[in-house]
């Protein structure tokens, strides 16, 4: 099977073309003093659930706000615009939107963090549709297919949620899948028309573990699907468990996050207040491992480590 190998930056603009009023990130709690605004991703999901870790650890040292987001694609758009002066957003993403536009190209990495999964979902008892038009007594009136793994979302209709939206089309376009993308808002709305039948899956993006996928219990008619394609660097295959959902030793696709920030000027305001919060986790990051935060941060083995994106660094440090 070949390779994977995505390009996400013509079907990324694409996306925002086709729905202009989705690129702006609904910034309800940010106010001028309120020191730097940090684009996330949807409440109760991984990125959301990192800025909290940092309010909390960080917060005393340095004013932070969340400018919530559909997620990582959104959040470059939101940089570009000046919405933000950081956002969380996956390696692959920021690889393939960099010459896109300027601004997205100028940005630097402050922090690496964990690996974005690709969170597969699909009904136990298969998929539904109607048959053919019937022409014998017997025929079945609807066909019932099985679906066990990603590969069999091939020719189904698929819900997708936030910068699942660009990676299902990637992956459906690179695979020759030729899935139906039904574009959803969140993932209990992707959930909802995997339960009334309507889509044979849902693909989700989240760290792990995810708020949504979390929630599910065994009753809840849903499970997860192993990513069966082959990948390539910066992609990997990660191995997690959701006890919620008898779920164990279980593949998905992973990419790198990476916390990104505007090029800032050392002497500037924003500038100094991006080395702070820079420094802050760097000082802080065994708390954020060991303590009752995110699980994600014991993904983080090195704070320098930026896989190849130029790095921000404070006036006096390399």
């Amino acid at each position: 099977m070949k390779k994977l190998n995505f390009t996400l930056t013509a079907l990324a603009i694409t996306l925002m073309a086709a729905a202009p009023l989705a690129i702006h990130a609904q910034d309800t709690t940010a106010e001028p003093g309120d020191g730097l605004r940090i684009a996330t991703g949807k409440k109760g999901k991984g990125y959301s659930k990192l800025f909290a870790d940092l309010r909390t650890v960080c917060g005393n040292q340095v004013a932070i706000t969340e400018v919530e987001t559909e997620g990582g694609l959104q959040n470059l758009t939101t940089l570009a615009a000046n919405q933000a002066e950081l956002g969380f957003v996956q390696l692959d993403t920021l690889q393939d939107m960099k010459g896109s536009d300027e601004n997205i190209g100028s940005l630097l990495a402050l922090m690496p963090l964990n690996a974005n999964l690709l969170h597969i979902v699909a009904r136990p008892d298969g998929f539904s549709y109607p048959g053919p038009k019937r022409i014998w007594p017997l025929q079945p009136e609807t066909i019932t297919v099985s679906v066990d793994k990603f590969s069999d979302l091939k020719n189904l209709p698929v819900a997708v949620v936030g910068s699942a939206r660009a990676l299902g089309r990637v992956l459906d376009r690179r695979f020759a899948m030729n899935m139906r993308v039904v574009d959803v808002d969140t993932d209990e709305q992707a959930l909802a028309k995997l339960k009334s039948g309507e889509v044979a899956g849902m693909l989700s993006t989240s760290g792990w573990p995810s708020g949504p996928i979390q929630r599910l219990k065994r009753d809840s008619n849903a499970k997860l699907l192993p990513f069966d394609l082959a990948v390539q660097p910066p992609y990997q295959l990660m191995k997690k468990n959701y006890e919620n959902l008898d779920t164990f030793n279980h593949s998905f696709l992973a990419a790198p996050n990476l916390l990104v920030t505007r090029p800032f000027s050392n002497a500037g305001a924003n500038g100094k207040a991006v080395a702070v919060l820079q420094a802050c986790i760097q000082k802080n990051l065994r708390t954020l491992q060991e303590g009752k935060f995110e699980p994600a941060w014991a993904e983080v083995k090195s704070t320098s480590e930026t896989y190849g994106w130029p790095r921000f660094s404070a006036a006096g440090k390399k």
